[in-house]
C-alpha cells in the first residue's frame, strides 16, 4: 500500500458516508478570500458560509533536503509521504484501537502551506511529549479519548508508529503502526453543518 492509495480509500470513505448521512458531499466553512486553501468548490457556497471541498493531489515534487538539514536528521520517509501526497483540510474521523474508540483530528495541508516551516514546527514540540527516546511529529492538535481532550496525535520518526500523548498526566495511547495504517482504518467524520 502506498500513501496515496491510503489517502484514497479514507477520502472515498469518508465521502461516502457524507453522501449516505447528508445527501451531499463535504462541506466545511469557507472564507478563501481571508483564508485561502485553493480547494473549495466555489460555485457550492451557500447562504450559510459553507461549501464543498476537495482534497487535490500534489503535482510538484517537493524537497526536503533544506529542512533535514537544519533539523541535524533524515525524516522518515512515510512522513515525508504524508505532506507531500495529497492537500487537504483537516480530516476529521474515529478510529477503534485494540481498547478504546478514538476521535480525532489530523492538521490540514494546503497549497498555501510553507511545508518547511510546518516541519519544523512538527517536530519543536518536545515540551509537548514526556518521551525522549525519538523525535515525534506532530499531525494532529485535537484528539478524545474516553472524554479526555487534551490528548496529541504525534508520529514516531524513528518507526513511524501513531499515538495519541496526553502531555499532562503522561499517557500515550498507540493509534496505529503507522500512517498510511491509520488513514486505512479511520472513519471519516467531515466537519459540516
Amino acid at each position: 500500500m502506498s500513501m496515496k492509495e491510503a489517502f484514497e480509500t479514507f477520502f472515498e470513505e469518508m465521502t461516502q458516508n457524507n453522501i449516505k448521512k447528508k445527501g451531499v458531499p463535504p462541506k466545511a466553512p469557507c472564507n478563501e478570500e481571508k483564508y485561502p486553501t485553493g480547494l473549495f468548490l466555489l460555485q457550492t457556497l451557500d447562504d450559510e458560509g459553507y461549501a464543498q471541498w476537495k482534497p487535490r493531489l500534489q503535482e510538484k515534487p517537493v524537497s526536503f533536503d533544506t529542512v533535514e538539514k537544519e533539523l541535524g536528521f533524515s525524516i522518515h520517509p512515510q512522513i515525508k509521504d504524508f505532506l507531500s501526497t495529497y492537500w487537504f483540510l483537516a480530516l476529521d474521523g474515529r478510529i477503534q484501537t485494540s481498547s478504546e474508540k478514538v476521535i480525532l483530528r489530523l492538521n490540514g495541508l494546503t497549497p498555501y502551506s510553507d511545508i518547511d516551516e510546518r516541519i519544523i514546527s512538527g517536530f519543536d514540540n518536545e515540551q509537548t511529549h514526556y518521551l525522549s527516546d525519538h523525535k515525534y511529529f506532530l499531525i494532529g492538535t485535537y484528539c478524545v479519548i474516553n472524554g479526555n481532550d487534551s490528548y496529541l496525535v504525534q508520529v514516531n520518526n524513528d518507526t513511524c508508529e501513531v499515538t495519541a500523548v496526553d502531555v499532562m498526566d503522561r499517557r500515550s495511547v498507540k493509534l496505529a503502526d503507522s500512517i498510511e495504517d491509520m488513514l486505512m482504518n479511520m472513519k471519516g467524520k467531515w466537519n459540516i453543518k
